[in-house]
């Protein structure tokens, strides 16, 4: 009993004829006939009921288009783990924009212990790749706090400051020597990534303060650009600033402001160049 023939046999039944299996199959009718034959022959059962127009099958056909069903499933699933295990693995990995420094260092220290295993890299926002980890277009990634994920775990890599981000000629930075206050800021417009938009309104709220949320993007980078424009002040984490050599930057005083990098993969089974990903981050973190 071949695949092939069970193939064809389910094709019959499902068409309900062998002519209109052979029109499905590309085939002409006397090479499906004969393959019926052989199969009848070979299990030593009749497969369908002669006499009738349409194709109806017997007990034991009916047995064997259930079973066949199951065998070429398996058969496929078969093919199909065969042809992955012999590519070469590759993780997916999501990068925000802050983080590729970080990364890349990881990245290559594991590349020379796992030289078989390729990376396909994504890089967007935090909220772009959370939902590529949460949909399981993406292995693992790092992402900014704050965050809500859902199905996911999480090791923390680092913390740092947010800090105050403008052009050197910027009105709230003449004079200032370090810092400047959450109440100077929340005279001034600000430009901040969408998730840091709650953290600080939250902020200025407890110290009884308003703010000009002037211009909220999605992108730290976008915020970024703005500020070197001079379209405002950028409220951006500490590692933001060897990206641009047309800012300056500033402590904020009056509330403690911080952003943390997490590393984050769903949870459940993972594949085994996730596990030595992680165990290699373990080995250095």
């Amino acid at each position: 009993m071949e695949i092939r023939q069970l193939e064809y046999f389910r094709a019959i039944v499902d068409a309900g004829t062998i002519s209109g299996a052979a029109r499905a199959l590309h085939m002409t009718q006397p090479p499906l006939s004969y393959q019926m034959k052989m199969l009848e022959e070979e299990l030593q059962v009749p497969l369908f009921l002669r006499g009738t127009k349409k194709i109806t099958l017997t007990d034991a056909g009916k047995t064997l288009y259930e079973q066949a069903g199951n065998l070429l499933m398996l058969a496929d699933l078969t093919k199909q783990e065969v042809v992955k295990s012999g590519q070469a693995a590759t993780l997916h990995i999501g990068i925000t924009p802050s983080t590729v420094s970080m990364m890349s260092e990881h990245l290559l220290r594991f590349a020379k212990k796992y030289p078989q295993i390729h990376f396909d890299v994504h890089e967007g926002s935090t909220f772009t790749l959370k939902d590529q980890l949460e949909n399981g277009m993406i292995d693992l990634t790092t992402l900014r706090t704050p965050i809500v994920l859902n199905g996911c775990e999480t090791k923390s890599l680092s913390r740092e400051k947010l800090l105050v981000m403008a052009v050197p000629d910027h009105p709230i930075l003449q004079g200032q020597h370090s810092s400047v206050s959450l109440q100077e800021l929340s005279e001034q417009p600000l430009i901040l990534s969408h998730r840091y938009r709650k953290y600080m309104l939250a902020a200025f709220e407890s110290a009884g303060l308003v703010c000009d949320i002037y211009f909220a993007c999605e992108d730290a980078r976008t915020a970024m650009t703005m500020a070197e424009k001079g379209l405002g002040i950028a409220i951006l984490p500490e590692s933001m600033l060897k990206l641009s050599n047309k800012l300056k930057a500033y402590d904020i005083t009056g509330a403690d402001l911080t952003t943390e990098i997490l590393l984050a993969w769903r949870k459940g089974r993972m594949p085994v160049e996730l596990q030595d990903f992680l165990k290699l981050f373990d080995e250095i973190i």
